[in-house]
């Protein structure tokens, strides 16, 4: 038996390494993607092109203009008129524009209070609120200093009431870089799509060059020849995944490693060979490369949505939310962010080591059954 499988997984190493277009697709998603994705990706508001409306010229609104600046806000346009802000806002010159009213600085002044006002191009709309809350604070933290210049701190009455201070503590990513959080979204997305796609493509193209009939009458049995293609493509993905992890997040990102480097291989290797099975599946299938694909390609979106990575579990409805655990990439994602952010251990990450498990093993099973009733 294993003469067989060595036999087979060498054919298989031998096709991929021959095929240098796939090679580069498999180089270039594991480095260039994931660096892209890490830095281009960002849900922090940076650079957000803004323009301020100062209807009170004066000292206090020019100072409370100026807070509007980088890395936060751009200000590329200083308006004059209400139909200038609306043309600069429809053709997108500006996502966000800053009223600052007439009486804006008497107001403060003489009722310690003013209103400001803050349009903004809700198309994005999270980004938009982003935007808002920044607005906010920048609002409350020069009201602040105003009162200070004015000598108007809290009234004894105030400082006798109940008060409540909040003081923020941020763990396992303390600088709060969202380009940790991107990287590692990225690769165990690529790591998916790459695990389900190169087993089929492998496996698809041996049916359309007809050489799977001449295998079947070989004395190589059919479950060794879908081990010899999981086991080699899976050796592919986990080795361009460790290439990523120390040639692009570690040093790039400066992302620390926090767990076990063991752990993180074992859980890799059995995630790919439940993702693996899902290419197998796919594969028994479909007749040809192009098919292939297009089905890869609609069932890729639902695992990346019902893992959690486009959208928090919490917020989903009930019946998404109890789906979600049929996504291995779901618990693959929560096994991958406690190994490398937190560096927790089995204790900890054993229910979802469990779960990829039984889909792997389930969908290997449906992939045997598949390929003996076409094959018999």
């Amino acid at each position: 038996m294993f003469r067989r499988l060595s036999a087979l997984l060498r054919k298989e190493y031998l096709q991929f390494f021959q095929d240098r277009a796939l090679i580069g697709i498999v180089l270039y998603v594991f480095t260039v993607e994931i660096y892209l994705a890490g830095t281009g990706f960002n849900i922090e508001v940076r650079n957000y092109p803004t323009a301020i409306f100062d209807r009170d010229r004066s000292q206090w609104s020019v100072r409370l203009a100026e807070k509007f600046r980088l890395p936060y806000f751009q200000v590329t346009e200083m308006i004059t008129s209400e139909d200038q802000m609306l043309d600069l806002l429809n053709r997108g010159r500006v996502s966000l524009v800053v009223i600052i009213p007439h009486g804006f600085a008497r107001s403060l002044a003489k009722n310690n209070c003013a209103t400001l006002q803050a349009v903004t191009d809700g198309t994005l709309s999270n980004t938009a609120l982003l935007a808002l809350g920044y607005t906010d604070q920048i609002a409350q933290s020069f009201a602040r200093e105003v009162g200070q210049d004015l000598g108007r701190g809290q009234t004894r009455q105030e400082s006798l009431g109940p008060r409540v201070v909040v003081k923020p503590r941020v763990l396992f990513n303390p600088n709060q870089k969202g380009e940790w959080f991107a990287g590692l979204i990225e690769l165990f997305s690529v790591i998916t799509l790459v695990a389900i796609l190169l087993p089929a493509a492998a496996m698809v193209r041996e049916k359309e060059y007809g050489t799977i009939e001449q295998l079947l009458v070989t004395p190589v049995r059919p479950v060794e020849i879908m081990a010899a293609k999981v086991i080699s493509m899976a050796s592919i993905v986990l080795i361009s995944s460790l290439l990523s992890l120390f040639l692009i997040i570690f040093p790039i990102f400066q992302l620390p490693w926090r767990g076990s480097l063991l752990l993180f291989i074992a859980a890799t290797n059995l995630y790919v060979f439940c993702a693996t099975g899902f290419g197998m599946v796919i594969a028994t299938f479909c007749r040809n490369l192009p098919q292939t694909i297009l089905l890869v390609i609609l069932i890729i979106a639902p695992i990346l949505f019902l893992s959690g990575s486009w959208t928090p579990i919490e917020a989903m409805p009930p019946l998404l939310a109890a789906i979600t655990y049929l996504s291995p990439l779901k618990h693959y994602l929560t096994i991958g962010y406690n190994i490398l952010l937190k560096g927790a251990g089995l204790q900890v990450l054993w229910p979802d080591l469990l779960s990829l498990n039984i889909l792997g093993f389930g969908l290997f099973l449906l992939c045997a059954l598949q390929f003996r009733r076409q094959f018999s």
